[in-house]
């Protein structure tokens, strides 16, 4: 099986995967700095906390 890059509907296709690519690849990130940007010294000390003491009371 022979696939020539210059034919048009390779091109195509390889354009809607590498668009589909990086709008899932710039969700992710977004997500990620959403959730980066919400977080807080005061409210990941006390999760850490609540999980110490489940932890312990095992």
């Amino acid at each position: 099986m022979n696939f020539d890059l210059s034919n048009p509907i390779v091109l195509i296709i390889g354009g809607i995967l590498l668009l589909a690519i990086l709008y899932f690849w710039n969700k992710r990130n977004a997500s990620n700095q959403k959730a980066r940007r919400n977080r807080n010294f005061k409210s990941s000390y006390y999760e850490r906390k609540k999980e110490r003491e489940k932890e312990s009371g095992r």
